[in-house]
């Protein structure tokens, strides 16, 4: 459950935050207020000196040394508000640059791998990047509103305190008519924030579709199954939607400012009302009339002025509140300091292990209890869906268990630092991710600075089987990969790329070693000579080869048979084909439509 933050909580940890990022920022908005208060009062002031020194019949030279007097510090105020004004201006989107950073860094990198999968954390992301990404992002653009609240106070206190000096009937209207606006100001963002759960998972099913439709392994599908009009059709439903909530959301805001209108055309009207009555009444000059008038128009300016800055700062903190729930979303690994790495071979202890995905309503592993000695090679067989590559995301350290505990080297993997656990684990998943890297790039990107780095990526390859292949090609191990990108780069085939995965795994040449499938897209001869070297590939490392094809197994030490989340057997191949359980079964499946094919 995540935690639940106060509003004015949220304030106060945007200030620590927004001070640690852009201390200037702050500086200069502080700085900016009495200044930009200053300004209309001093002008208001002179106005009425200018008219009681004209009505007493002052000295031309007097007036104008008054002029003069107050031209020249008006200008000056000026001058300095723009100076301070383009200073502030020159910061804009320093700190915002700076927050998509940390939100990037946090959600591509430090946060567990599978919270990205969860969907309330994809929910509260959304939200974030809604905000981080449209231009006005709340964590720097609140500034603004907290420059404008201390501004709109401090001009308040000060015409407050000269009205006082009139009537306080005076100051009693202004506030009450502002007050009420409150409510017309807060009326279109409260509608948004209530609602924004009803378009936020259209939202996403549009920016999964837009990813969907640009990337360049998806056309073949797009256009050999006539999908173009499907997708053309399901991104116009998702805008369509958007849109009526955008036109409601609108619509609230037309009316809104047609309320606050009125209650600003009666507030004046009443105000300016008060003062001919006094005017007329000789309780006050031509003089302090002009002024008073100019106080008036500033406070009511000041009062609309905080009320729609608390509605600024209540809309800011409930955006900001996302960004706090999404820094402190629950994490189970480690990203400190953590104990130091086993070296060499290392034994592997799975004790009561249950894992459930979100969402689900049962589990997909069920108390798994398996030990995994140092050194040694075990082949994780199973039907598809039998959790074998939720135990491989396990063993990465990319989930936590839901239940139970996974030991590496006798101590849980929450003990190590997860960044350098991550570097114990060479893998080779299923799902092929292309990076437009040179191929040496793409196999050195774990240990670039390795020496002989080169030399070991050649070996690699020729390991993997796919030297052959680099060898022709006019830059080699320079190539880069994606011609859509590169003029010189080159698109590998299917199995190709699994060679390149597989020797980028060798290079890294980490202690454990995990194997997904990763025969699915080769042939059967690079099949065949994977395994004649996998007992070179696997030594000084404890090794778990995950395939659906049972025979492809047999060279491991021993073989663990997943169904339906839990181990149904355990044994090499010679003891569980005598035990005749549903491992023979299964194999003597498979070996059947070999021998048919045959």
């Amino acid at each position: 459950m995540k935690e639940k933050y106060g509003k004015l909580d949220t304030l106060w940890w945007t200030v620590r935050k927004g001070w640690a990022v852009d201390r200037p920022l702050i500086l200069l908005s502080l700085a900016d207020v009495p200044v930009v208060v200053a300004i209309p009062l001093v002008q208001s002031y002179f106005s009425k000196v200018l008219i009681d020194h004209l009505g007493s019949g002052a000295s031309l030279r007097c007036i104008a040394v008054y002029c003069t007097f107050f031209a020249a510090l008006i200008g000056c105020l000026m001058l300095l508000q723009k100076w301070i004004e383009s200073r502030r201006q020159g910061r804009r989107y320093h700190a915002t640059a700076i927050f998509q950073q940390e939100k990037s860094r946090f959600t591509d990198y430090e946060t567990d791998f599978e919270n990205t999968e969860k969907q309330d954390f994809n929910r509260t992301m959304g939200y974030v990047n809604d905000d981080a990404y449209c231009g006005k992002c709340s964590l720097e653009f609140i500034w603004d509103d907290v420059f404008n609240t201390l501004k709109d106070a401090l001009g308040v206190f000060a015409c407050a305190s000269l009205m006082a000096f009139i009537h306080p009937a005076l100051l009693l209207i202004v506030m009450f008519t502002s007050f009420l606006s409150y409510f017309t100001t807060r009326w279109q963002p409260a509608y948004r924030e209530k609602h924004k759960h009803l378009w936020e998972k259209e939202t996403r099913k549009k920016s999964y579709l837009e990813s969907l439709s640009t990337k360049f392994e998806n056309a073949k599908d797009i256009k050999l199954y006539g999908l173009e009009e499907w997708l053309n059709r399901m991104m116009s439903d998702y805008q369509a939607y958007r849109l009526m909530w955008e036109k409601r959301c609108s619509l609230r805001g037309v009316w809104a400012a047609i309320l606050s209108g009125i209650m600003t055309l009666a507030q004046d009207g009443a105000a300016y009302l008060f003062l001919i009555t006094m005017l007329m009444s000789e309780k006050m000059g031509l003089g302090d009339f002009v002024f008073y008038f100019g106080v008036v128009t500033s406070i009511a300016a000041f009062f609309s002025g905080i009320i729609g800055d608390a509605a600024k700062l209540s809309e800011r903190a409930d955006k900001i509140i996302h960004y706090r729930e999404l820094f402190d979303y629950p994490s189970h690994f480690n990203h400190g300091k953590g104990e130091a790495l086993p070296r060499g071979a290392v034994e592997i202890e799975l004790r009561n292990v249950h894992y459930r995905y979100a969402g689900a309503e049962e589990d997909t592993l069920r108390g798994l209890n398996l030990t995994i000695r140092a050194g040694e090679s075990i082949a994780l067989v199973g039907l598809n869906g039998a959790g074998k590559t939720t135990l491989v995301k396990l063993l990465c350290g990319l989930y936590h268990p839901t239940e139970g505990q996974i030991l590496v080297g006798g101590k849980p993997i929450e003990a190590y630092n997860a960044e350098e656990y991550y570097s114990m684990i060479s893998v080779v998943f299923q799902q092929v991710n292309v990076i437009a890297f040179t191929l040496l790039e793409f196999i050195t990107s774990c240990v670039p600075d390795r020496p002989l780095a080169r030399t070991l990526a050649e070996e690699a390859l020729k390991s993997a089987g796919l030297w052959e292949k680099v060898r022709t090609l006019p830059n080699g191990l320079d190539t880069h990969l994606m011609k859509s990108v590169y003029d010189d780069g080159v698109d590998l085939s299917g199995g190709e790329m699994q060679k390149l995965l597989l020797a980028r795994a060798i290079y890294k040449d980490g202690s454990i070693l995990l194997l997904d499938e990763p025969t699915a897209a080769l042939d059967p001869i690079a099949e065949n000579n994977l395994y004649l070297q996998y007992r070179k590939l696997t030594q000084n490392k404890t090794s778990v080869y995950i395939s659906h094809r049972f025979a492809s197994t047999r060279f491991c030490d021993r073989i663990v048979l997943l169904e339906d989340g839990v181990i149904c057997e355990s044994g090499t191949h010679d003891e569980l084909m005598q035990h005749n359980g549903r491992y023979a079964e299964l194999f003597n499946v498979q070996s059947k439509y070999y021998k048919e094919d045959a």
